[in-house]
């Protein structure tokens, strides 16, 4: 027999081999599939083979391959389905609704980041850092919104606002170009005149930290003014991107402490820090009028004591004292700082003093509000009693147990960094939709200081 008559019959006999072969996996095949129809594993199977067999089939059943794919195939074919179901599952946190103008890569949830019955409370503390996708690629996404902030307080780098929008996602960036999409302005700095509004479609945002009675300037009350300004970026809560001093997050289990330890060393009643003299609220007066039935601790240049390190005194006094006054600086709508929720997250009962309806604000019983009482003496004698029932007080202790508050002022680095990050990617996630929809504030100053703020009625 030639070479070349071997080699033919060769060629042949693979040939054959290969149909059997194939027709052999393909009958295989078949009865597996209809194993799978009727709910059955196959007996034989591994159970790495079965789950790869069951992509196959489900991802045939949906149309989206043929069932001879190859095992890499099947992997490719299924991450890409995974995909799929995540963009488009209003159960998923991928989901986005193909209609919507907010980039694609963003989750829907970041839409409703609070609770539904009080914006201070975070439902998801993962979903408020938005982070950006590094291995997506750019290309199939719409052009990025570009930010600048007008009159940045001077402690606030353009490289500090770089940073904190490139947490959120790849659909804004921050730039020095005064033409980009969108534009905030500093409330208290703003100048006599606005600038000229070149482009058209640009979103002009005023932000604002410190309450009206507080700010030292007031340009936003000039008729310049009027007309100018589309969206809000404020404490208050009827913000268009509201951003509070503070937030609290629901713990899955609540934190199991031994309160009655942290209870034995409390032998010391009140204290309050205070370094801003004469304020709006008359809080010294306050005090003063408290003290004529409690003693209190009054650190800062506006009390009597002193503390070298106001954080790490804080803290300390937190573990001896019962009762921290969280008196603010103005009687304001929504004004609630730091001085609220630094005391709610140690384990010290906060004595708050403000403008804002904190029973929509904090959890029920882990704080006590001046304005539930009809004198500064009730106030002194509900704080005696809470001195003497040690049952009383505790339930306090314990209901902060299940919440976390997290504030950026004296907060730690990652708090300050949350915080940032909640605020502008949360307007940033935002700004497309600003966009789109036409908004202007007639009178930005009638909206920020009309009927907002009160006198004190309480000095008594």
């Amino acid at each position: 027999m030639t070479e070349n008559r071997k080699r033919k019959l060769v060629i042949i006999l693979i040939m054959v081999l290969t149909v059997i072969l194939y027709l052999t996996n393909l009958k295989a095949t078949n009865d597996v599939f209809v194993k799978f129809l009727k709910g059955e594993t196959p007996l034989n199977s591994s159970k790495d083979d079965t789950e790869a067999t069951n992509e196959v089939f489900v991802n045939f059943l949906k149309e989206a391959m043929p069932l001879n794919s190859s095992k890499d195939d099947t992997h490719s074919i299924h991450a890409n389905n995974v995909k799929s179901k995540h963009s488009n599952n209003p159960k998923s946190e991928h989901y986005r609704n193909p209609k919507s103008e907010y980039p694609s890569n963003l989750k829907t949830e970041h839409l409703q980041p609070e609770h539904p019955s009080n914006p201070y409370i975070l439902t998801n503390v993962s979903s408020h850092l938005n982070t950006r996708s590094s291995n997506k690629s750019r290309s199939n996404k719409k052009r990025r919104i570009t930010i600048h902030w007008y009159n940045r307080p001077s402690g606030l780098s353009s490289q500090t606002l770089r940073n904190w929008f490139s947490q959120c996602n790849d659909s804004c960036i921050y730039t020095e170009d005064i033409n980009s999409d969108i534009l905030i302005f500093d409330g208290d700095s703003l100048a006599g005149n606005p600038p000229v509004r070149r482009n058209p479609n640009q979103v002009w945002v005023f932000r604002e930290m410190e309450s009206p009675v507080i700010t030292s300037s007031h340009q936003w009350l000039k008729p310049s003014w009027r007309n100018k300004f589309n969206r809000t970026f404020t404490y208050r809560v009827d913000s268009d991107q509201f951003t509070p001093y503070g937030f609290y997050r629901k713990r899955k289990e609540p934190l199991k402490k031994n309160i009655t330890a942290i209870m034995k060393q409390k032998f010391k009643l009140v204290s309050i820090f205070s370094s801003n003299c004469g304020v709006p609220s008359q809080r010294e007066k306050y005090i003063n009028l408290l003290r004529k039935y409690i003693p209190v601790d009054f650190y800062g240049r506006c009390g009597n004591l002193t503390c070298p390190k106001s954080h790490d005194c804080f803290i300390s006094n937190a573990k001896t004292y019962k009762f921290y006054l969280s008196f603010e600086n103005s009687l304001c709508r929504d004004y609630v700082s730091e001085k609220f929720f630094r005391p709610e997250s140690l384990d010290i009962v906060a004595v708050t003093r403000g403008g804002a309806n904190y029973s929509k604000i904090a959890p029920a019983k882990t704080y006590i509000d001046t304005s539930d009482f009809k004198s500064v003496k009730d106030l002194a004698n509900f704080l005696l009693y809470l001195d003497r029932n040690d049952t009383a007080y505790r339930q306090y202790l314990e209901n902060k147990q299940s919440y976390e508050s997290i504030y950026s002022w004296f907060g730690t680095g990652d708090n300050s960094m949350f915080m940032h990050k909640l605020s502008h990617c949360g307007l940033c996630y935002k700004a497309r939709l600003w966009l789109n929809e036409k908004k202007v504030y007639d009178n930005i100053g009638d909206w920020y200081e009309k009927e907002i703020c009160h006198k004190p009625a309480d000095i008594h």
